[in-house]
């Protein structure tokens, strides 16, 4: 079995893979002072309550992570309580694609799974929008190579960063709101939010079609993709779980055992 980890600013989503079957997965809070012991004690839990038996199962534990202290606690998690060498993933791993960018070191790891999982679902050029902490866009050419992609702040964070810098705003829940024109401010605030964040999707997409002289199939996933896609014009397809996908398929093309 294969465990799958994948470690963001805001949550962890963690999978597993019976060959290829996605079993299960779970998402918990990005503690950035989590310990060794407490990420064993949080994943061996998950796996104990939702899939009775299968931690001492697993033989395999790919990491993707974009918060560099976690990526270390996850591997010696990994070591001590699944004595599993971890494979983390990065642009220096093998991958199934070329990366067509200035420096492919700067490219997230979670951006080279969700390219891999997104080209094995279509064969052909698309895009991968990740609404989360941020908003990226991936591009990935008719060959599978990752072309680059475009980083946006994600409506969490833009929600966050406005409350901070204007003295009389605040948070909000992140909804649809039931129309645009608020009459309160935290109305006003949610439909700034929620149509700022279809505008730029719709927008950006719109660009990266006329470059590719065409519209290609439009792949969204992360955190919030959800509450956001139905009022998008582009999307093609929802697909949640892309990016632990993403993680399997460079684990197997790695060899991992």
């Amino acid at each position: 079995m294969l465990l799958a980890i994948d470690i963001g600013n805001t949550d962890t989503v963690i999978g597993v893979f019976k060959e290829k079957e996605l079993a299960a997965h779970f998402r918990v809070s990005s503690n950035h002072a989590l310990t060794t012991d407490e990420a064993g004690l949080v994943v061996t839990s998950l796996l104990k309550h939702h899939l009775a038996g299968s931690a001492a199962k697993v033989n395999r534990v790919a990491i993707c992570s974009v918060v560099p202290r976690l990526t270390s606690v996850y591997e010696r998690m990994t070591r001590a309580y699944f004595e599993v060498e971890p494979l983390t993933i990065s642009c220096r791993v093998k991958l199934p694609f070329r990366i067509d960018y200035a420096d492919p070191r700067e490219v997230g790891c979670d951006r080279l799974a969700n390219a891999a999982a997104g080209y094995a679902r279509y064969k052909s050029a698309l895009v991968v929008v990740d609404i989360g902490t941020a908003t990226t866009f991936d591009v990935i050419a008719e060959s599978g190579d990752y072309l680059g992609g475009i980083i946006a702040p994600g409506p969490q964070t833009a929600g966050a960063n406005l409350a901070q810098k204007a003295a009389r705003l605040f948070e909000v829940r992140i909804e649809k709101p039931g129309r645009v024109i608020g009459k309160t401010t935290a109305e006003a605030i949610k439909s700034g939010l929620f149509y700022g964040t279809t505008g730029l999707i719709d927008n950006i997409l719109e660009r990266i079609f006329e470059e590719f002289n065409g519209r290609v199939p439009v792949i969204a996933t992360g955190g919030e993709a959800e509450t956001y896609t139905a009022d998008c014009k582009y999307i093609t397809s929802v697909v949640p779980t892309l990016t632990l996908e993403g993680i399997k398929l460079i684990a197997d093309y790695n060899s991992l055992l």
